[in-house]
């Protein structure tokens, strides 16, 4: 029986319900001494395509020694195929910060992730794409975006001036009209503020522009779209505090004003956000650290009016655990890649677990 208690506002589920569960990495695997950043998708053949951050010698991010790999589930998650490698450790550096998408016009599932450098570096990483025909089995050389997107100084339609930047992990979003987009986060010349953006492309993913800046003082971010084609973007906070969001009216080309929702109180982790839907019934689902003040107890809160309110907050993973990636898969139930610290703490593994989307209903 589901324990259900009327706290701040939100009604809180108990994480008594049994939900299907594997690890697919763990530290040690492949040689590898860590694994972070998980993304997660349901390819076109039906089969969960789950990408993360092979961490070889450190948990350090870019730059670093660090590869995206993949492993494919044909069985909704039970099962796991074998490991390969999505963007491999080269001259230019390491890979890391996956985001994945469905072009669901094309068949394709592209990984966009940066490639060299990181926040913290006095040049830029490459921004980059993948691309895989086969649901995730092979993957194409990178593109890199930097000539398309970085400009040498502001205001260039479509480009973005920075001093380094890196795409948000976890998935991007492909609009009901084809265009795809992903939300990058930009660290300017000489500042420690980040500055989110919404990178598009109309072409499948070979070509694209840059927003105007959708807010200066964020971190990484996700995009959902609603009923009426407006764009929502839920930003990580830089510190501890209440989850902000902006909208755009125009297919994520400009941005609102911020506003905050104190039912989401982030400890500045990263997140997912996706609409999910059963028989003709949409709500919006966003996975999060459970406590205000710590990375640990990751939930998922559940939105029934488009966001605006998040009535329903379900405990998914207990104890410490950090990022994590949510996807709808084809029998309606609803999948989560977390994070989830090892028993000594040192680590993470990378976990996948299923729940019947009812479980995140409240009830409702």
């Amino acid at each position: 029986m589901k324990k259900i208690a009327l706290i701040l506002g939100l009604i809180l589920v108990s994480a008594s319900a049994v939900a299907e569960k594997t690890v697919v990495f763990r530290p040690g695997d492949g040689g590898s001494k860590y694994y972070r950043i998980p993304s997660v998708v349901v390819a076109p053949d039906g089969a969960v395509l789950a990408v993360a951050d092979k961490r070889i010698e450190s948990m350090r991010d870019l730059p670093g020694r660090i590869e995206i790999v993949a492993r494919r589930s044909e069985d909704g998650g039970r099962t796991w195929g074998e490991t390969v490698t999505v963007a491999p450790y080269d001259s230019v550096g390491g890979c890391g910060d996956p985001a994945l998408v469905v072009d669901e016009k094309r068949g394709n599932v592209l990984c966009i992730y940066t490639h060299g450098n990181g926040l913290w570096q006095k040049e830029p990483g490459q921004i980059s794409v993948s691309h895989s025909a086969d649901g995730g089995k092979t993957w194409s050389e990178s593109i890199n975006l930097n000539p398309q997107l970085l400009s040498e100084s502001d205001g260039v339609p479509g480009k973005i001036c920075t001093e380094t930047w890196f795409a948000s992990s976890g998935r991007a979003l492909q609009l009901r009209d084809g265009r795809l987009i992903f939300a990058l986060v930009a660290r300017p010349h000489g500042s420690k503020r980040f500055v989110n953006y919404a990178v598009y492309s109309d072409d499948g993913g070979y070509t694209w522009r840059a927003s105007a800046p959708a807010y200066r003082d964020g971190d990484e971010a996700k995009i959902a779209e609603l009923s009426d084609g407006t764009l929502m973007m839920s930003i990580r906070v830089r510190e501890e505090g209440p989850r902000k969001f902006v909208y755009s009216k125009d297919r994520g080309e400009t941005w609102s004003e911020m506003v905050e929702n104190g039912d989401m109180l982030d400890p500045a982790c990263n997140g997912d956000l996706i609409v999910a839907e059963a028989d003709g019934r949409k709500v919006m689902l966003h996975s999060l650290p459970g406590t205000p003040d710590d990375r640990r107890d990751v939930s998922v809160y559940t939105s029934f009016d488009e966001g605006k309110t998040w009535s329903v907050k379900t405990l998914v993973v207990e104890g410490g655990s950090a990022y994590s990636s949510l996807t709808q898969l084809p029998d309606g139930s609803i999948g989560i890649l977390t994070e989830e610290e090892t028993s000594d703490g040192e680590a993470f593994d990378i976990v996948f677990r299923v729940f019947p989307l009812s479980y995140f209903l409240g009830g409702r």
